[in-house]
């Protein structure tokens, strides 16, 4: 069929050439061609007989054409050459007729001379020059149309459009060149520039700057008012209490507030002292966090006074997430409109056509009913007819790869939802998918996913969000280059954009050292990005310290995982919070409510393979098999999916996998259980495992250069701090600390524990003033002992006035000097 196409238009092109030759023909040696140019004699009879008829021909066909089919010629010519014969298009027959009957009316129209006597006479008998015009457009029109098809559809859309607008861009262009109004402006801006100069010219020329002073002093006047505002909205909250008067917080500005009137007077309005003014409010407010902390351990009940502060510190959390949601929104509403280009219709056919001949040719009764656009990958549905095997499709796989010169293609069947076998056929070219095209879309805006993931696109092209709280573990594998990286970096501005500081926590794993190298400064933090494998063992072992004592938190108030845990502290009595206390002692915050940590280890082969490799496996079988109800989960990425690096001991905690292209199909079955992953095209295209089946993503792709801007944006408005208690099990080198009154200690070697407690008292008291820190962790490193002694130690001291109160995240003060020690 293909071939007849291009046989008949070939021919139509030549018949159009010899019309074309004759016509010019014509039109030059008309003249001197009549009809009786050579006579038949007796002498020459068979030449004059054949000269005769040629000259008869040649002086018809210009009678009745003329000149003008060279220029359909040319464009039929041109057209051939470049579309025309690259695809195989029935109605491509009929170009030729409305391209000559467009050129023929247009150039009745035009230029009639063109035309032969013949054609010119008929014409002007049956129809006008301006209806000829009108033909000859129509002609055209359609001509283009059938060329062009889908793209002539879409610009004549455009065109319609433009000339729907164009009205109303006439009128304001016509309303802005208006000269009155133009003068108008103009007189306005100058009277105005007239103005100030007369105003600012002799105080510059005189160096005065009260101008400026005078609206410094307005700023200050008014971010004393806002303080005002803030100080009364707070006071309207203790109705039994009158007023909470300034003066009740350990603090005394130097701004009074005049109720009566409406005006604020103050010593020096400078800067420095509003500065000032708010660190004193930064510390006072610290102290009432400290006491609201505190106070629900003593016996009396909380007073109003503790409630209103109580609401106050939840005001300002409040008012903190909304800031960390306001920068990371503005900086994924920027949206860019990047063009896509996509391929038209004959693309798709020329597809269908070279895999239904190739169906033909092996006898497989079946027919493409549909296709399933995608960006990367189109879905061609193939529906077989009766009594045909899907393996008959598939074992003639190859050659319907070579159909489409080569193509990978993947076969997918069954298809959920469908009766049809599908054909995955890469697009050229494919599309780009960015990832704030994901994360503005309604299935990231509107997820009620506890730490979602933007995917990419399936392969339908619909946004695919996901889970990780749900997985709860996610394997990641793929060769190099086939955008591991990437999907690693949009996992993570995924949950950036969604989780603020105090509802994630990250510990980032990267011993390579330039993956992670972007993320060094964010305030989710919970120890520095760690690049060796030592302190890779060390930082997974705090992780597994801290899942057991979140167990131990989520066993006091009766929970099952640390949702419901912290949907129950927002109504746990005094008793509960008492109860929960002591796990929240060697804490750098008493902040209750457990974040969500997330753990991401990249090139985990690497580490693997290192002397503290069997540690490390250890640590994350222990994780992946106990950590989802504690809050805490792992995110594997490796690009050898070998069997001694992903052993069965980790594939079994990891249910959800994702791999991108690998080198052969052994890894393939590696990581997926199933071969398909060696097919992929690489550059962010992936199989997607969840469950049972294999799904089809491609991943989204996001710059570095957008990575470093979010990264510097939170760095510079949200301080990172580490965990105070991480930092310290990665300095004390992650050694188990032994207690001394633990069964069997007495065999273990190391500092001999003194005969009673008193001296092991001294001990530490001494301890801790040599060394100017009190902190439970310093004692269990120093002295060999559990924490539960270090911390009873602290406390006694406390009670003795040797240390300070504990201060928040700050260390305690240490009371006593060197001379002190004397009076033990």
């Amino acid at each position: 069929m293909n071939n007849m196409i291009n046989k008949l238009l070939k021919a139509e092109l030549f018949f159009l050439f010899i019309l074309t030759i004759l016509s010019l023909a014509a039109f030059y040696f008309g003249d001197s061609l009549p009809d009786n140019y050579l006579s038949i004699s007796s002498s020459s009879e068979s030449i004059g007989a054949i000269s005769y008829f040629y000259s008869s021909v040649i002086v018809f066909v210009g009678y009745y054409l003329g000149p003008w089919t060279l220029f359909p010629f040319l464009c039929f010519a041109c057209f051939y050459t470049l579309k025309f014969s690259k695809r195989s298009y029935p109605f491509d027959l009929l170009n030729i007729l409305t391209l000559s009957l467009g050129t023929l009316f247009c150039f009745y129209f035009f230029s009639p001379n063109f035309l032969g006597s013949g054609v010119n006479f008929i014409l002007k008998k049956y129809i006008s020059s301006w209806e000829g015009l009108g033909l000859g457009l129509l002609f055209l029109v359609a001509f283009l149309a059938g060329s062009f098809r889908s793209s002539f559809k879409d610009a004549s859309i455009q065109f319609f459009t433009f000339l729907g607008h164009l009205p109303e861009k006439t009128w304001r262009f016509l309303v802005a060149a208006n000269p009155v109004k133009l003068y108008q402006s103009t007189a306005t801006f100058y009277q105005n520039l007239k103005g100030r100069l007369q105003v600012k010219l002799p105080s510059a020329l005189k160096g005065d700057t009260s101008p400026k002073k005078l609206t410094d002093s307005k700023k200050s006047s008014m971010t004393t008012l806002s303080l005002k505002e803030k100080l009364a909205s707070r006071t309207r909250r203790d109705k039994k209490n009158e007023e909470m008067e300034i003066e009740e917080v350990h603090f005394t500005p130097k701004v009074s507030v005049n109720e009566n009137e409406n005006t604020i007077s103050s010593q020096d309005m400078t800067p420095s002292n509003m500065n000032t003014l708010d660190e004193k409010m930064s510390e006072s407010n610290s102290f009432q966090e400290r006491t609201s902390l505190s106070e629900p351990f003593s016996s009396g009940p909380t007073s109003e006074r503790d409630e209103a502060v109580k609401n106050y510190k939840l005001k300002s959390e409040q008012q903190n997430e909304k800031q960390y949601y306001d920068i990371v929104t503005t900086l994924t509403d920027v949206t860019s409109k990047r063009a896509q280009r996509h391929p038209d219709s004959d693309y798709f056919e020329k597809i269908i056509n070279s895999i239904q001949s190739t169906l033909a040719e092996f006898k497989i009764d079946g027919e493409i009913v549909n296709i399933l656009k995608g960006p990367v990958v189109d879905t061609f549905e193939l529906e077989l007819g009766p009594g045909v095997k899907v393996s008959k499709v598939t074992n003639a796989e190859s050659e319907i790869s070579m159909a489409l010169l080569g193509a990978p293609i993947r076969i997918v069947y069954p298809m959920v939802g469908r009766a049809t076998v599908g054909i995955e056929v890469p697009r050229n070219p494919r599309e780009i998918i960015y990832l704030d095209e994901v994360l503005s879309s309604n299935e990231f805006k509107k997820t009620s996913n506890k730490l979602p993931i933007a995917m990419g696109k399936d392969a339908f092209g619909e946004p695919l969000v996901v889970d990780l709280a749900s997985m709860p573990h996610m394997l990641v594998a793929g060769a190099t280059g086939a955008g591991k990286s990437v999907f690693i970096n949009t996992l993570l501005v995924s949950l950036l954009v969604k989780k603020s500081p105090s509802q994630m926590k990250l510990i980032l794993i990267d011993p390579k050292q330039l993956e992670l190298a972007l993320y060094a400064n964010l305030p989710h933090l919970v120890m520095p990005v760690v690049t060796d494998a030592k302190t890779a063992s060390i930082s997974l072992l705090w992780a597994c310290q801290e899942m057991e004592r979140r167990y131990s938190i989520l066993k006091e108030l009766g929970v099952r995982n640390i949702e419901g845990f912290n949907e129950k502290l927002k109504r746990a009595t005094p008793e509960m919070l008492a109860k929960i206390h002591p796990f929240y002692e060697n804490e750098p915050e008493e902040h209750y409510e457990l974040p969500y940590l997330v753990i991401i280890v990249d090139e985990f082969a690497d580490l693997i393979l290192t002397k503290a490799g069997k540690d490390i496996e250890n640590n994350i079988c222990r994780l992946a098999a106990k950590a989802r109800a504690a809050g805490i989960h792992l995110v594997i990425a490796t690009q050898r999916p070998s069997v001694d690096v992903i052993t069965g001991l980790i594939k079994s905690n990891f249910p959800t996998r994702v791999s991108f292209r690998v080198t052969s199909s052994q890894d393939s079955r590696t990581i997926l259980n199933s071969i398909g992953a060696e097919k992929l095209l690489g550059k962010g295209d992936m199989l997607y495992r969840h469950g049972t089946n294999n799904l089809r993503v491609h991943s989204s792709y996001v710059d570095e250069d957008e990575i470093e801007v979010l990264a510097d944006k939170l760095e510079n408005t949200i301080p990172k701090c580490y965990h105070t208690g991480a930092m310290d099990f990665l300095e004390n080198g992650g050694e188990e600390e032994k207690d001394p009154y633990a069964f069997g200690s007495h065999i273990s070697g190391g500092i001999s524990d003194p005969s009673s407690d008193e001296e092991y008292f001294k001990l530490a008291v001494k301890t801790v003033v040599e060394h100017r820190t009190a902190s439970a962790s310093m004692l269990q490193r120093r002295l060999k002992n559990g924490y539960n002694r270090a911390a009873n130690l602290i406390e006694e001291m406390e009670s003795k006035g040797i240390v300070g109160p504990a201060e928040g995240s700050k260390r305690r003060k240490v009371l006593w000097s060197a001379e002190d020690l004397n009076s033990i």
